[in-house]
């Protein structure tokens, strides 16, 4: 266009459509390859990512078994940033792990769990004996108690007394709230434990009275039953749970089998 100013500007109309159609089709090439490449990129990345993220997930048990040293620890203090008490049995395994510093971690989480318990429950305690009337209070007192009792801290002999405190509480709160059905099978279990079978009866007839729609007050019934060795009161409740009109969970469906095949 520059060395022929006028003929210059025909020239485009002028040009060969192959060449256009070549230009073109490179073009659409260079493109198609570009993206490709991006995409095989994209998919290598997320395939790197998705696997380490599965290399992540494995049992926190086996990695305080298997895994190096560094692992451990990673896994402790990531624990650590969680709610430890869930994770309480694992912390008492780590104790005698032969790391030292990731049994350095499991001592520290623990005697911290421990005090934090042991201070909620000289609180509470002192709340309760205030006031045996307040739900949320009650319901707190229940709470605390029953980590304490599972954190693995107490000898026998005090574990028994914590129980009976347990059952005192429980008393309470069924007085203050007797829809609250959770109370029932908690009270249940512990005078089980506690031998308290005459108690454990009482309250099974009371859970199911409450709850006449419930199978898990028939199942609690059915419990104390097979701990008193009493087959002809299971028998009876058994029948009871066979011909009401309850939709049975699988699991109450599998100890109906069971106990009717053992009748």
């Amino acid at each position: 266009m520059s060395f022929l100013p006028v003929i210059g500007w025909l020239l485009p109309i002028c040009w060969p459509r192959s060449w256009v159609k070549q230009d073109d089709a490179k073009l659409d090439a260079f493109v198609t390859a570009q993206e490709k490449e991006v995409s095989v990129l994209h998919e290598g990345i997320y395939s790197k990512v998705e696997a380490d993220r599965e290399l992540d997930v494995i049992p926190i048990e086996d990695a305080l078994l298997v895994s190096e040293h560094g692992v451990r620890r990673k896994v402790m203090i990531d624990v650590l940033k969680q709610d430890s008490m869930r994770h309480m049995e694992l912390l008492q395994e780590a104790v005698s792990n032969e790391d030292t510093e990731t049994s350095h971690y499991a001592v520290s989480a623990i005697m911290e769990i421990k005090r934090k318990l042991a201070l909620s429950l000289q609180e509470l305690s002192v709340q309760y004996e205030t006031d045996k009337q307040d739900e949320h209070l009650l319901l707190a007192y229940i709470g605390v108690l029953k980590s304490f009792m599972k954190s693995g801290f107490l000898d026998e002999r005090t574990l028994r007394q914590y129980k009976f405190t347990y059952l005192s509480v429980l008393q309470s709160l069924l007085e203050v709230s007797p829809n609250t059905e959770f109370a029932y099978p908690e009270k249940i279990n512990t005078e089980l434990e506690l031998e308290l079978y005459v108690e454990a009866e009482e309250t099974g007839h009371l859970y199911a009275s409450n709850f006449p729609q419930s199978e898990e007050a028939y199942l609690a019934l059915m419990k104390v039953y097979f701990s008193t060795k009493s087959s002809d009161k299971l028998q009876d409740t058994l029948n009871s749970l066979k011909k009401s009109p309850l939709n049975l969970s699988n699991r109450a469906l599998t100890l109906v089998r069971f106990w009717s095949e053992g009748a």
